[in-house]
């Protein structure tokens, strides 16, 4: 029986190891959505697979499914986060992964969510320390918003009509309405149950 292979760009978020050189994968992909994928002797040094499947890391993945779910077949890394953004960011990064696994449901495609996380992401990795609050507290907003969490309001509407725009202006909005967002964001996280 021969299986489709599918090939999507991905972050990969959270990994398990198991037996003596496997690994299970948490991969937030741009067309398939959260995927459990297993790697098959990725731990050991031979492996071509190794670097490309670590935590944070940006990769174009290659995967089949099969009757006991999705196997990795290829993986090209294209960036890993943990390494390019500042030691002050890595307690983001977790933030928002435990946001993310708590908060997608499974395998159903959240394109919105995969650029809002690549494209911020890639603006952690220049921010100033001071900002990395006011991020965190957009990314989550956004987040939120695009698993329908979070309802369109005057007071937040710019900061969600365009998820692709990061920079320190729209930072600075948050800042200075950071209570309101935060409480927001609570409310949804409260309702959610999770």
């Amino acid at each position: 029986m021969s299986y489709h292979i599918y090939t999507t760009d991905g972050v990969v978020l959270k990994r398990m190891v198991f037996g003596e050189a496997n690994v299970l994968l948490y991969i937030l992909t741009c067309d398939l959505g959260l995927i459990m994928a297993s790697g098959q002797a990725v731990r050991l040094s031979s492996s071509k697979l190794r670097p490309a499947l670590q935590e944070y890391t940006l990769v174009s993945i290659s995967c089949v499914k099969g009757k006991n779910g999705w196997k990795i077949t290829n993986a090209v890394e294209k960036e890993n986060y943990f390494f390019s953004t500042p030691k002050y960011s890595h307690r983001i990064l977790s933030q928002i992964v435990f946001v993310l696994l708590k908060m997608i449901p499974g395998e159903a495609p959240h394109k919105e969510i995969f650029r809002i996380i690549e494209g911020g992401f890639n603006f952690l990795k220049s921010l100033p320390k001071e900002k990395t609050s006011s991020f965190e507290v957009l990314i989550v907003l956004r987040i939120l918003y695009q698993l329908g969490y979070v309802d369109r309001k005057e007071s937040i509407d710019l900061l969600l009509e365009d998820n692709e725009r990061w920079d320190e202006l729209i930072l600075e909005r948050v800042s200075k309405d950071n209570k309101n967002i935060i409480s927001i964001i609570n409310k949804a996280l409260k309702e959610s149950h999770l």
